[in-house]
This record gives structure tokens, sequence and C-alpha cells, in this order.
């Protein structure tokens, strides 16, 4: 599946010079004069791939991506650490992380039809901090972080860290997101999205 034309070098592209190695199914060495090694690159099936330099076979990558394809909620690393029963919870972590990155969508469409976009503070309230950590600095969103997220009613959401609440951030981020043939936009009556 990932060479329908025949095993191509990752390294310099070319068919030609490519041996399989007989100590290892599914390897293969280019000894092109392109590729720079002495001895010839050396590239298997994951190579370049979230696979790729771990100990862990694929069936056990697999049964990561099952769990968190399926979890409806989300899992944590210490979660996966324990089903899978990984030698510690970085490997788990670890592995979260490539399977997250490799689902992010690079080519992400802007959102259609009906949107709602609302910003937000995060942060705990000031009372509830230990002594050392209160800020005196009044109400509101000082000490927390904003983050604003616009949401396809029947679709996707997507969201972003700010640091104000300024006309120019707000705009920016609905314009980046959202789609000029949007059927509705609704926000609060924040004065900076008008």
């Amino acid at each position: 599946m990932r060479w329908p034309d025949g095993i191509k070098c990752l390294r310099c592209n070319a068919a030609a010079k490519i041996y399989a190695l007989n100590a290892r199914s599914f390897y293969w060495a280019c000894c092109n004069e392109d590729c720079g090694e002495r001895r010839g690159y050396r590239f298997s099936v994951i190579t370049k791939t979230i696979f790729e330099n771990t100990n862990y076979s694929l069936t056990v990558w697999f049964e990561v991506i099952y769990l968190m394809g399926q979890s409806k909620k989300g899992i944590s690393a210490l979660q996966i650490h324990r089903q899978i029963g990984s030698g510690g919870y970085r490997t788990a972590w670890f592995m979260c992380q490539r399977i997250r990155a490799a689902m992010q969508d690079k080519e992400f469409p802007k959102l259609m039809g009906e949107v709602e976009v609302d910003e937000t503070h995060i942060g705990g309230k000031e009372k509830n901090k230990h002594a050392s950590k209160r800020l005196h600095a009044g109400r509101g969103a000082v000490g927390k972080t904003t983050v604003i997220g616009a949401i396809s009613r029947k679709g996707n959401v997507v969201c972003q860290m700010i640091e104000n609440t300024d006309a120019k951030t707000l705009n920016g981020f609905v314009r980046k997101t959202v789609s000029g043939n949007v059927d509705l936009v609704s926000t609060d009556e924040n004065a900076a999205y008008h």
C-alpha cells in the first residue's frame, strides 16, 4: 500500500539499487550515491511514520489507536498505560502524543453552516489559590488564560489560546476559522465582534 509502483527509497526517491535485507523481513537498503550512506540507507515500512523508533509491535499501537478513537470523552495516557501494561507512563504518553499529532488535519476546512463563537477565561478563583500564588490584582480575567472557540452546529469545533480579547485578535480568529459563505455567525454582545 505504501509503494504501489514498487519499493522506493525514502531519502532519494529512487527505485534503482534497492536491495531487500535477508536478516530482517520488510527492511531494505538503498545503495544509491545520492543517499550518502557508505553501506546503504536502511529503511522499512514504518520508517517516517508515527510507529518509527519504538519497541512496541504494531498490534499494541493499533490497540492504543482503537482505545483513543473509541472513547467518547478522550482517554488519558495513564489509562492507556494501565490498559496495555506498558513499561512506564512516559511510554504511553509518548504513544498518545504521536497519535494525536498524526490525527491533526493540516488542511482543515473552514466552518460552515451556523457557527457560534465565544471566548472564555480559564483559571481558578483567587480565594481557592495558595496564599503564595495569589495575585491580589482584582477579579475577572487577571491571572487566567483566555481561550476562544468556534463551533459549527452539528459539526467541528476549533479552539485557540489568545493573549488578549481586542477586536483585531477576535476578528482574525473568526476570519481564519469561519468560511465566508456561512449562513449565520452567533456571538455574544462583546463589542469586539462588531
